[in-house]
This record gives C-alpha cells, sequence and structure tokens, in this order.
C-alpha cells in the first residue's frame, strides 16, 4: 500500500506542474483512452441520454458523448492541476456573474447552503468561492473508503479557506453545533440516494427520479437560505456561475418546494449544454426498482 500510494503522489506531483497546454493534450489522450478504447461506462451513458433526449437522434446523442468523454477527463486533470493553481489562475478560470449575493446574505445573518450539482467543474467552483467567501465554508460529503484519495480530496477542498467537510449522516448534529456561526454549506445535492432511501421521486429529464430529502428537511429545520449555483463550461478550462435563490427563508416554504425547485434549475442547466452534466452515473437506479 505505501508503494502505491508513493507511485500515486508522483503521479499526481507530475501531472499537477504541467503547463494548461500539456493537461488538455493529456485530457485528449487520456478520453481516447477511455471513450474508444475502454468504452467506459458507455451503455450507462447512452442509455442515460437516450432516456433524457428522446428527441434527439443517434447522430446527435454520439455527439453528446463523445463530448462528454472529453469533458469528464478535462475534469479529472483539472481536478489533479487545482492543487498547484494559484488564486489568480483559478480566479481567471472560474467567474462568478454575480458572487455579491454571498456578501448579502453574510450581512444579513443567514446560513447558506449552496446546492449544485455535478455539472462542469464543481471542484474548482468550491475552490473559486473560498477565495472571497465572507461566511466560514463547510461541505457536504461522503468519506470515500480508500484513505489516499479521502485525504487527498478533503486537502485540495481546504486549499484557500479551511472548509469543514461534514459526514453526511451527521449533517444536522453539525449544523445545529455550528448555530453561533454563520456558514455557507456547499452539497452536490443530484446523487442518486441508496435503493433503500429511494422515497422522494420527482419527475427529472424526463423520468422519475429519486432524489436526497435532507437538503430540504435541514434547511427548513433551521431556516437556512437555499441557492442554487448553476455552473457553465464557457470554453475548455473556463467556467462560468450564477447563483439564483431557490429560497431565502426556508422555514416558510411548502413542504417539497425547496427540492422541486432545485431538481427544475439543475434540469435547466443540463438542457443548455447536456454534454456538461455526469452522464456516467447511473442516476436512474429506480428504473431497475419501480415500474414508471
Amino acid at each position: 500500500m505505501k508503494i502505491r500510494n508513493a507511485i500515486l503522489k508522483a503521479l499526481i506531483f507530475v501531472v499537477a506542474i504541467l503547463p494548461f497546454p500539456l493537461i488538455y493534450l493529456l485530457s485528449d489522450v487520456l478520453a481516447f483512452i477511455i471513450g474508444k478504447l475502454l468504452h467506459y461506462r458507455k451503455t450507462v451513458i447512452s442509455t442515460n441520454l437516450i432516456h433524457s433526449f428522446p428527441e434527439k437522434s443517434e447522430e446527435e446523442i454520439q455527439e453528446i458523448t463523445k463530448k462528454f468523454y472529453r469533458n469528464l477527463s478535462d475534469l479529472v486533470l483539472e481536478t489533479i492541476k487545482s492543487s498547484r493553481m494559484t488564486r489568480r489562475q483559478i480566479e481567471k478560470r472560474v467567474v462568478f456573474r454575480n458572487q455579491e449575493v454571498f456578501d448579502e446574505l453574510f450581512n444579513e445573518k443567514k446560513n447558506v447552503f449552496a446546492a449544485l450539482g455535478h455539472c462542469g467543474n464543481w471542484e474548482w467552483v468550491g475552490n473559486k468561492i473560498a477565495t472571497f467567501l465572507k461566511h466560514d465554508g463547510g461541505a457536504i460529503y461522503k468519506p470515500v473508503h480508500d484513505k489516499f484519495f479521502d485525504d487527498y480530496m478533503v486537502n485540495l477542498r481546504q486549499k484557500y479557506k479551511g472548509t469543514l467537510m461534514i459526514d453526511y449522516k451527521k449533517v444536522f448534529r453539525t449544523l445545529v453545533s455550528l448555530r453561533d456561526k454563520l456558514i455557507t454549506v456547499f452539497v452536490l445535492a443530484d446523487q442518486s440516494p441508496p435503493r433503500t432511501e429511494m422515497n422522494y421521486i420527482v419527475d427529472f429529464m424526463g423520468q422519475k427520479t429519486a432524489f436526497y430529502e435532507g437538503m430540504e428537511k435541514v434547511a427548513r429545520a433551521l431556516n437556512y437560505t437555499v441557492i442554487y449555483l448553476d455552473v457553465q463550461r464557457v470554453k475548455r478550462g473556463f467556467y462560468e456561475v450564477e447563483a439564483r435563490y431557490i429560497s431565502k427563508e426556508s422555514k416558510e416554504t411548502d413542504k417539497d418546494f425547496i427540492t422541486r425547485r432545485y431538481v427544475k434549475m439543475l434540469e435547466g442547466s443540463i438542457r443548455k449544454r447536456p454534454d456538461n452534466w455526469l452522464w456516467s452515473h447511473r442516476r436512474w437506479k429506480i428504473r431497475e426498482e419501480k415500474p414508471n
């Protein structure tokens, strides 16, 4: 294990110090390998796209798939590169349309859930926000079983500010203990719940889809403001983000309002740029469990 970790550290270091032109040249090679040679999750990707875009032709689905593989390769290498990126590089490559929203919420003494999806480079977005956030930072995450990769990702997410990593099983308890602080908590809210928790079903991309209810329950209980981060890839290696309100006074919202609004906003982001989302995830396990 020690030898493996030493090799991984060396490989990561070599990639991280490469200039961006070489990063994207390497990404093209990686995309060819995983897409053309290994056919990485090709069936999952094709099935997800076909069900989500029944109006698109086979050629259009293939084109989205091709772009997706390149974007996925970019994401992997950009994430490795982020460990050696300067603050100036992050600020240049991730542009916020309205970052003043966070300042306004801080001045209003509002705790915040910043909900986003697996669109673009969500890791860079987290790093960018950490460069200007006045709130304390937190992120909900599921620990990785491999300690090497778990430590690596935690360190990346704490690069610019001591982001508190919150175990997804202990969110409410942790946030209750932090009531005296102003905190913005980042949550990737589009992950598929385990089969035992597929209780909340909503229409998403034209399909019955299970979503976690946890973010909404905690937001309503603790009256967190919830905003959605629309992340779009402008061009290779450059992203634009817009913060949109889902609910400002969450305790006053009706049940399911927050989750349904999040799902609608996420779907809008995906339909604007289909190749920008993580199609390799087996997101619609519900198809295997429950008939539509």
